[in-house]
């Protein structure tokens, strides 16, 4: 991974990552499409693991799991669910892909990193030969869709449109040319992100826009107003994502411990 990508979550934006999982359906829409597949599979390597999004949902159900992050403050997060659990299957590393030493797993994982499943065909070999029965990809489905409402908020904030997303398809060509033919297949679920107060969804933003100055907040307030769903417990920013799974199953081990190239 990037390392830039270490510092992109702190705590606060990791937080609110947690935060959203309450709502996420990606959990169970995932592992109920993986695990079937999977059953005969003991150990996972979650690569990207975040603060736990599919690492601890796996070492409930009792698989053995490690899960691989760069960023201290997801990495803490999950550390604290782990303790608060008492879970005793799953170790955490905190570390980018390239900077340790890592074991084949039964299972590699990659879900929403796309600064290793777009910007390195060296990660898509790594996975493939340090997995031991399969690989489990997760990608954006729809270069369309609109992160986080910025497809308007960009022209009216920055005078400028937001670009186009890139999907799955790079991901899979590029497998395709080192010769493995990955499955997909689509899932969609609700992935929805919850404040307690106008005050708290204008700071989140603000902080994933990149803005520093109060000089947007009239404007990002009028238009959260008018986007942003009431509940008993505060406000609600409703997100359906498309995505894809991309998967192959492995015919023989290859097993031997290796740097991970970045």
């Amino acid at each position: 991974m990037k390392n830039d990508a270490k510092g992109f979550w702190n705590r606060l934006k990791a937080l609110w990552y947690k935060k959203a999982l309450k709502y996420s359906q990606l959990p169970e829409t995932f592992l109920s499409f993986m695990l079937p597949l999977s059953a005969d599979a003991k150990s996972f390597l979650d690569v990207g693991a975040g603060c736990g999004t599919l690492s601890l949902p796996l070492a409930r159900a009792g698989k053995k799991v490690t899960a691989l992050d760069p960023s201290p403050a997801m990495i803490e997060i999950l550390n604290e669910d782990i303790k608060k659990e008492g879970l005793k299957n799953i170790k955490t590393i905190l570390a980018a892909w390239g900077e340790v030493e890592v074991k084949p797993h039964d299972v590699i994982i990659c879900a929403n990193v796309p600064e290793l499943l777009k910007g390195s065909v060296e990660f898509l070999k790594d996975a493939d030969e340090l997995a031991n029965k399969a690989v489990f990809f997760v990608e954006n489905a729809d270069p369309r869709a609109d992160k986080f409402y910025y497809k308007e908020l960009f022209p009216l904030i920055f005078k400028k449109p937001f670009g186009e997303k890139t999907d799955y398809l790079k991901t899979y060509v590029d497998l395709h040319r080192l010769g493995i033919f990955a499955n997909v297949n689509i899932i969609e679920y609700d992935f929805d992100q919850p404040f307690d107060d106008m005050d708290e969804a204008v700071e989140f933003w603000k902080e994933y826009m990149g803005i520093v100055t109060e000089e947007h907040d009239g404007k990002l307030r009028g238009y959260l107003s008018e986007k942003l769903e009431r509940t008993r417990s505060g406000l609600v920013a409703k997100f359906h994502k498309k995505s894809a799974i991309i998967w192959w199953m492995k015919k023989g081990a290859r097993r031997k411990t290796k740097k991970a190239r970045a």
